[in-house]
């Protein structure tokens, strides 16, 4: 497998077939005499400024800080995780409704489609 390849910027899918974003990273281990490992994905806008330069990151972290409503900068799911890797996705074992990645979907519920009147945000 070609990890850059194959992995970096491909679709992530939870168990149920939710979209969780894009791989925007990935950290492996790399020891000396033993091939690198991969550890987990990140995903995340700061994963992907990192892609681009170290400053970007910095001051899109200092701006996820100042306005975003998720929770963490990046989102880690482990190697442990993924179930399945093929040519347009990497399915992973994980609720997508229960990770940070659908930190946004939730505030939008409760903030603006919530004070819709006649709108319902039950599930």
């Amino acid at each position: 497998m070609h990890v850059i390849r194959d992995l970096l910027d491909a679709q992530l899918v939870d168990k149920e077939d939710e979209h969780l974003g894009r791989v925007d990273g990935i950290v492996a281990l790399v020891e000396d005499g033993a091939p690198p490992r991969v550890l987990h994905f990140e995903v995340g806008i700061v994963s992907l400024a990192r892609r681009i330069h170290p400053r970007f990151e910095r001051l899109v972290e200092a701006m996820h800080r100042r306005w975003s409503v998720r929770r963490v900068t990046r989102y880690e799911i482990p190697w442990s995780a993924v179930i399945d890797v093929d040519t347009h996705r990497v399915r992973v074992d994980v609720r997508a409704e229960e990770t940070p990645a659908y930190d946004w979907e939730r505030w939008l519920r409760r903030h603006v489609i919530g004070r819709i009147p006649g709108a319902s945000t039950e599930e």
